[in-house]
């Protein structure tokens, strides 16, 4: 039992480590030509972006393997079965919210209007590389194949 809720506390603690949001460009995008277009952000929402649920899964795991051993430790005979059945269920669900709100990634939905005339909106990822953008900020839009890439002040 140790050693099942010490390697699941050991995978938890790799996937906090590693975070979940990518913080830059992809390799696939180094060495390519970029169009790059100035304009001015007209409007911006922060947005949830979807994770992909494994957080709620390990988590759940973990909390119900730490919930199990917890109650393992109360009592004796029938209080200790319960005891068990009780942390798991609490372990569980406390574990699986954690695991949740880590899955979560939260993103800007930036409207820009480009010198052209034309309109863009894209979603970009909240994180260190990504600054805040602002309406009425001077941007520089980076596309690649019809695809943004990155929006970033001028």
């Amino acid at each position: 039992m140790k050693k099942i809720l010490i390697g699941s506390v050991l995978a938890l603690s790799m996937i906090i480590g590693t975070g979940c949001a990518p913080k830059g460009y992809s390799r696939s995008t180094v060495g390519q030509t970029m169009q790059v277009e100035q304009g001015v952000v007209q409007s911006v929402k922060q947005v949830v972006i979807d994770g992909n649920g494994i957080g709620n899964t390990i988590g759940g795991v973990v909390g119900t393997v730490a919930g199990t051993a917890a109650g393992r430790q109360v009592g004796g005979g029938t209080g200790q079965v319960v005891a068990s059945v009780l942390g798991a269920a609490l372990g569980g669900v406390a574990g699986g919210t954690i695991g949740n709100e880590m899955d979560t990634n939260y993103g800007q939905q930036v409207v820009v209007r480009l010198n052209s005339g034309r309109t863009l909106a894209t979603v970009l990822p909240i994180n260190q590389t990504s600054p805040m953008l602002a309406p009425g900020q001077a941007v520089n839009v980076f596309m690649s194949g019809g695809t943004i890439s990155n929006i970033s002040p001028r």
